[in-house]
């Protein structure tokens, strides 16, 4: 069918003017009347032999009624049951075993989620602890320190203008 169609267009592009070669025939320029008559029987077969937009879409509708008269045999039929039954099973199956594994990762992460977060934790008051002590060394105790002398300087400060 294509072969056909093809062939048929390259004959119609063979026989236009805008094609190289397209004028088998050399037209005498001297002759208007022969020239005038040439052109309307190209013309008259050029149309005779263009093939109809309806033949095309009818030979493409035949071939599409056959591929479907194909799909409706009883072999073709009853296998494309088969293929939907067992693809029907096979989901049933799957979205079972999805089931399954997902209560099993939530059971899972029931019991060993609690453990790993006490862990965590333990590890990070840990650290905390270790990270106040060293601040409090380095920072608080000066502080400490400076506002203990600080009432100490004082009382010497007022004794001394006792006196």
């Amino acid at each position: 069918m294509s072969d056909n169609l093809l062939d048929q267009a390259d004959a119609l592009m063979r026989r236009r003017v805008f094609v190289a070669g397209a004028n088998s025939g050399p037209v005498a320029p001297d002759d208007p009347e022969h020239a005038m008559e040439s052109s309307e029987t190209d013309a008259d077969s050029t149309l005779e032999n263009v093939p109809i937009l309806t033949d095309v879409v009818v030979a493409h509708d035949i071939q599409s009624d056959a591929k479907l008269t194909d799909d409706l045999k009883p072999e073709t039929f009853s296998t494309s049951r088969a293929e939907s039954s067992s693809s029907r099973h096979f989901d049933r199956l799957l979205s079972e075993r999805q089931a399954v594994l997902t209560r099993e990762i939530e059971t899972w992460l029931d019991e060993q989620l609690p453990q790993m977060v006490i862990r965590a934790m333990d590890g990070i008051t840990d650290h905390l602890v270790a990270l106040l002590a060293n601040r409090a060394r380095d920072d608080l105790l000066p502080r400490l320190e400076a506002a203990m002398q600080a009432p100490q300087e004082a009382a010497a400060d007022a004794d001394s203008a006792e006196s």
